[in-house]
Parts: C-alpha cells; sequence; structure tokens
C-alpha cells in the first residue's frame, strides 16, 4: 500500500531564528516541527471542587459543571458559557446576570428566589428551588423544570413552554393556562383537582408514559397525555387497564 508523503519544507533563516529565541531548539525543515498543542475543551466538569473560587481564566469552555462547588458564591463572572450546571449550591442567591445561558441548571439552589432575568435561557432546570414562588417571567423558556418548588403556586403565565415539570408543586391547584404544553408532569401534585382545560392538538401528542402508581387516576378521552399519578384529587379511582384501554380507543 502506498505511504503518505511528509512534505519536508525549509525554514527560512529569519524563521529560524525566532524558533530558537522561543524554543531555545534549531529547526531546519518543516518536519522537525513539534505538533501543534491540542485545541482547549469546550466541556469542563469540576463539580465538588470546594476549593474552587475563580473561573475567570476558562478560554473557550462552552459546558462548566461547577456543581457542589461551594466556594464559588458570586457567579456573575460565568454569563458567557452556553451550558452551565450549579446544582446543589445552596450559597449562590444572585442569578440575575445569567439571563445569556442557553442551558442552566440550578437544581437544589434553594437560597435563589429571583429568577425573573432568566427568562431567555432555553432550557432551565429550578427544581428543589424551594426559595422561588414567582415564575410569570419564565412564559419564554422552552424546557422548564420546576419539580418540588414547594413555593410555587401560579402557572398560568407557562402555557408556552414546551416542555414543563412540575413534579411535587404541591401549592399549584390550576393547570387551566396549560393548555398548549407539549409535555407536562403533575405527578405528586396532590392539590390539582380539575384538568378539563387541557384539550388535545391537531398534532400528536409527544409523551405518553403510564405508570404503575396510576391508580388513583383516570385518562379522560380527548385530553392531551401527561403524567399525572397520583394526583390525589383529580380524579376518580381507575386501573391502569381502564387508562390503557382509553389510550388505544384514542389511537395513541
Amino acid at each position: 500500500p502506498a505511504k503518505s508523503v511528509v512534505s519536508v519544507v525549509p525554514i527560512a533563516p529569519e524563521t529560524r531564528a525566532i524558533l530558537k529565541r522561543k524554543t531555545g531548539q534549531t529547526y531546519l525543515t518543516s518536519a522537525e516541527l513539534p505538533p501543534p498543542p491540542p485545541p482547549p475543551p469546550t466541556e469542563l466538569s469540576v463539580s465538588g471542587c470546594d476549593d474552587l473560587v475563580d473561573v475567570s481564566a476558562l478560554g473557550q469552555v462552552q459546558s462548566l459543571n461547577l456543581s457542589r462547588c461551594t466556594g464559588l458564591v458570586h457567579v456573575s463572572a460565568l454569563a458567557g458559557f452556553q451550558r452551565l450546571f450549579l446544582n446543589g449550591r445552596a450559597a449562590v442567591t444572585d442569578v440575575s446576570s445569567l439571563g445569556d445561558v442557553a442551558e442552566l441548571s440550578l437544581y437544589g439552589c434553594s437560597r435563589v428566589t429571583d429568577v425573573s432575568a432568566l427568562g431567555t435561557v432555553r432550557k432551565l432546570t429550578l427544581a428543589y428551588c424551594t426559595g422561588v414562588a414567582d415564575v410569570s417571567a419564565l412564559g419564554t423558556v422552552r424546557e422548564l423544570n420546576l419539580a418540588y418548588c414547594s413555593g410555587v403556586t401560579n402557572v398560568s403565565a407557562l402555557g408556552a413552554v414546551e416542555s414543563l415539570d412540575l413534579r411535587g408543586c404541591t401549592g399549584v391547584v390550576d393547570v387551566s393556562a396549560l393548555g398548549g404544553v407539549c409535555r407536562l408532569n403533575l405527578s405528586w401534585c396532590t392539590g390539582i383537582s380539575d384538568v378539563s382545560a387541557r384539550r388535545s392538538r391537531a398534532t400528536r401528542p409527544q409523551l405518553l408514559r403510564a405508570s404503575h402508581r396510576c391508580e388513583r387516576t383516570e385518562h379522560r378521552p380527548g385530553t392531551r397525555p401527561e403524567r399525572a399519578h397520583w394526583c390525589g384529587g383529580l380524579f376518580r379511582r381507575a386501573t391502569c387497564s381502564a387508562i390503557a384501554a382509553n389510550q388505544r380507543r384514542d389511537g395513541w
């Protein structure tokens, strides 16, 4: 088989002198030059590094995982990242500078209360952010996780969200404004008693999952698929087989 031919180009004296000053080595041809350094990483995880306090020199990193880095309190310098994970950062309170982050996870940041600047985030996780109560500015977020945000009660502004996770939001009682949500998780939302406003659209639903704990819920023909198991006041007692029969009848 034919072997690759390495191009050997003489190095000009001027260039050779510069290389000598920079590296201390004498290179006569291009074949003698060292290989270029690898490109800088675009994804970096330093999860659990308690002593980390400065991330200002991370160059071209686009995705950064700082979960459980308890030494970082101020996050204003992190606005330039595309994907940012700050899970378990209990000390973080001010996230107003992070509105330009495309994907942001604040899972378990219980001291965060004001999320009004995060409406431009495309994918936002606020699960277990128990200090968050007002989510009226998040109606333009495409994927929103509010699981177990016990302070959230009013979700009327979230009707345009494509994917909405409200697991364990026991303070939510009215989901009548969520008819446009494509994927909705209402598991353990014990305060909800009526989902009659969630009518199906012309397009076929994207999410249909039946839980083994659906004995307290019953699927209503014509409503869009959603997780709603263990929603104590939602429907009369039904069996999984009855839900499956309704799904087959509706052509799902």
